[in-house]
């Protein structure tokens, strides 16, 4: 306990000392993911592949504050779909699901004066709004059923590039790995989860420097 104490203190310290030219600022981002479900049946046999992946987007605004040190905290609130696609049996199975998350997470950024890479470590919680089920043309609420659960939790990777047009305005490409680590099914014999990869593109304006 006196160890961590100790490491809080020094970090807490660190991050202090990097205040004096830290960087503040506001961003809006748009992301075009490819979604899909990793599943594993009761008997442990992984069928992701049983799975095709669509296509699906989000958006959102976030808070980043860089030090000068190259650490880069970040966090924001947005709004997500994800789903997937299946042929069983000859039926067609589709899932259709929406969510508002919120991120926290942070990273590194090598600041270059107009193009700096960066990579970052987030966690996200989400809780659906909506989730569809269709097989074949019938359309079954998910969340009036009972059969989902409606919170979603995991980790996204993200290395990216940051362009910078001016003291207080830039842009972003980032590209995202998302890690669903909530168990969809409300059946505990077998594990349905999130995942997704993409593309955000973002604008971000600095408000203090």
């Amino acid at each position: 306990m006196k160890r961590i104490g100790i490491f809080c203190l020094l970090l807490s310290l660190m991050l202090y000392a990097n205040t004096g030219n830290a960087q503040s600022s506001l961003s809006i981002e748009a992301s075009q993911l490819y979604s899909t479900f990793s599943f594993t049946d009761s008997q442990g046999t992984s069928l992701n592949s049983d799975y095709s992946g669509i296509f699906v987007g989000s958006y959102g605004l976030a808070y980043r504050y860089n030090l000068n040190n190259g650490i880069t905290l970040r966090t924001g609130i947005g709004m997500r779909k994800a789903g997937a696609t299946m042929v069983y049996d000859n039926m067609n199975y589709s899932w259709d699901l929406q969510y508002a998350e919120v991120k926290l997470g942070g990273g590194y950024i090598l600041k270059n004066e107009r193009i700096s890479p960066y990579i970052t470590f987030s966690g996200y919680y989400a809780y659906m709004l909506r989730g569809y089920q269709t097989i074949n043309n019938e359309d079954i609420n998910l969340m009036d059923a009972g059969t989902i659960n409606e919170t979603d939790f995991g980790i996204t990777i993200t290395p990216g590039f940051q362009f910078t047009f001016s003291d207080k305005i830039s842009s972003f490409l980032e590209f995202n790995y998302r890690m669903g680590l909530q168990n969809l099914e409300k059946d505990e014999g077998q594990e349905s989860k999130n995942t997704a990869y993409g593309l955000t593109l973002g604008l971000t304006i600095s408000f203090r420097k």
